[in-house]
């Protein structure tokens, strides 16, 4: 995959996430309007996106590499919580709050609004396939471990996981399988529906993404060197470190190139709303969201690249 390719994809997308950000600016879009279109993206484009990528021929080899990618994902989940523990510690990160922002950081990438369009442009549906398994664990962990971070009052394990299950996009996952694995053909009155909804996804993701980018200053929040040590792990240190793991692995490409680009997404936005339930101070993460989703229209191309030079 040459550069001008996923160079060319994520200049679109943050054109779109442009048109987002006029619109927001010049009041097209208010706050609640923001949130209901997220709702209808979580509840609604997503999981019509999630199904329709299981809708291919059955296959045994695809259901055992989906199994890998999955257990692989659990792992680099669990590798990316305790790194990101041990570079951003109480010795070198004094604030407590920051401290939490910034391992939240590192862990949890914007893989549901950014990783998925992304794919679904470069890849197509047969890479939202092997997206699938991120977006599970990702979801898991998000709402086990992720919110334990910020919440004061910790909720049961037992609470989390079933948060976590509950979660529409897990729900699309396990119905996209079963259809899969039975092969059930859907008749057209329902997949044609289907069909246009998922078309809304990039283009409904990216102006959601671009109405949170005017909440930063770039005059004055561009030197915070806190926020861009943050950005470095998040956007460079963590997908070249996970590239060198899939290099190793006995993988279809495409299988790889997907898991590496929901890797390489910018900082996940729920950083933000975990922030505000918990009465942290919001700059901070804004902050750290907005800068490293604008430098991710460099990164995110580059590792891509990268990747294609090692032979993914």
């Amino acid at each position: 995959m040459p550069l001008l390719l996923p160079t060319k994809q994520v200049v679109i997308m943050f054109i779109l996430m442009f048109i987002g950000w006029i619109c927001y600016q010049v009041k097209f879009l208010h706050e609640q309007t923001v949130k209901d279109l997220t709702k209808i993206l979580l509840y609604v484009v997503s999981p019509c996106l999630i199904i329709n990528s299981f809708r291919q021929t059955f296959s045994v080899t695809r259901l055992v590499q989906f199994s890998l990618i999955f257990l692989l994902v659990l792992v680099l989940f669990v590798f990316k919580i305790i790194v990101s523990s041990v570079l951003f510690n109480k010795r070198t990160i004094k604030d407590e709050q920051k401290r939490t922002i910034l391992r939240y950081a590192g862990t949890y990438t914007n893989a549901g609004f950014m990783g998925i369009p992304l794919v679904q442009a470069l890849l197509g549906n047969n890479g939202v396939f092997f997206a699938v398994p991120y977006l599970i664990i990702y979801n898991i962990f998000m709402w086990t471990h992720g919110i334990r971070m910020f919440t004061r009052k910790k909720q049961s394990f037992k609470e989390s996981f079933h948060q976590a299950i509950v979660n529409p996009n897990i729900i699309a996952a396990i119905v996209g399988m079963i259809l899969f694995v039975i092969q059930i053909k859907l008749p057209d009155i329902v997949s044609d529906p289907m069909n246009y909804i998922a078309n809304l996804n990039t283009p409904l993701s990216m102006i959601v993404i671009g109405t949170n980018l005017g909440a930063i200053n770039l005059k004055e929040d561009w030197h915070d060197k806190l926020v861009w040590s943050g950005v470095l792990v998040r956007n460079l240190f963590f997908p070249l470190i996970i590239l060198g793991f899939l290099l190793v692995l006995p993988l279809p490409s495409i299988a790889k190139m997907t898991t590496l680009i929901m890797a390489a997404c910018p900082v996940a936005g729920v950083v933000v709303l975990f922030s505000l339930i918990s009465n942290f101070e919001v700059k901070f993460p804004t902050k750290l969201m907005c800068l490293s989703t604008l430098v991710a229209i460099i990164t995110i191309p580059v590792i891509i690249s990268f990747a294609n030079l090692m032979g993914i």
